[in-house]
């Protein structure tokens, strides 16, 4: 009868705990007004072009490099307290990349080469350049370095890669 009773007080327990956290995770922290104004006016500062988005604390600056024609450099904000910047560049789409290990090794090569940036599939199998970076620390100057080394690394990245992507279609069908 005990024993019954601790794993039903148990199950109990353990589905609090489950619904608190999922109530927890699903919560998503915004991002204070200070950061962002923070970070808008260090994009004044360094007299980028930048647009925003649909949400209020991501921002794309578009340049043009030697290789990539249009890139975008995506800065965005986390809500946690110490306002993490993700800065990043969609380099090339899952759809375009040849799926063979000399061309995931030569990304690995690069990985290690390139100093102060990650490259890397995001969540969709993109291929990326990023890097995480604290806006409490940060400063006009550091931004500017920051930006151009992302952007810079996309450029080279996709210049070394350019001749194996496989070519873009009009049309692009999913299968079932």
């Amino acid at each position: 009868m005990i024993s019954r009773l601790v794993r039903v007080f148990s199950r109990f327990t353990l589905i609090g705990v489950l619904l608190v956290a999922f109530a927890q995770a699903g919560a998503a922290q915004a991002v204070p007004q200070a950061s962002i104004d923070k970070l808008v006016s260090m994009l004044k500062a360094n007299n980028y072009p930048y647009v925003t988005t649909s949400s209020p604390s991501v921002f794309v600056i578009q340049f043009t490099g030697n290789h990539m024609k249009d890139i975008k450099v995506v800065l965005a904000l986390g809500g946690d307290e110490d306002s993490d910047m993700v800065i990043f560049v969609t380099v090339v789409e899952k759809r375009r990349m040849p799926v063979t290990a000399e061309f995931r090794g030569h990304l690995l090569e690069q990985n290690h080469a390139l100093n102060q940036v990650k490259i890397g599939f995001d969540a969709d199998g993109d291929l990326s350049v990023r890097t995480d970076s604290s806006l409490r620390l940060c400063d006009a100057r550091g931004l500017y370095n920051i930006v151009n080394q992302v952007k810079n690394a996309s450029d080279e990245i996709y210049g070394q890669v350019e001749s194996q992507l496989l070519p873009e279609t009009k049309l692009q069908s999913e299968p079932f």
